[in-house]
């Protein structure tokens, strides 16, 4: 998900603009860290999300 618009005919297409009700769509490149912490609801956290190199 973006910040800003990725389709430029539909504003809301992204998260500053669309909010919840912004699309996910597929991305390469993104390697993302998780924690698990049983105490938690849910017990995974996302810690990181960052660009990679396959």
């Amino acid at each position: 998900m973006s910040k800003q618009p990725v389709d430029l005919n539909d504003p809301l297409s992204g998260y500053k603009q669309g909010g919840m009700n912004a699309r996910s769509y597929d991305v390469t490149g993104i390697d993302t860290r998780l924690r698990y912490d049983s105490s938690r609801t849910p017990p995974f956290t996302v810690m990181t999300s960052m660009p990679s190199k396959s």
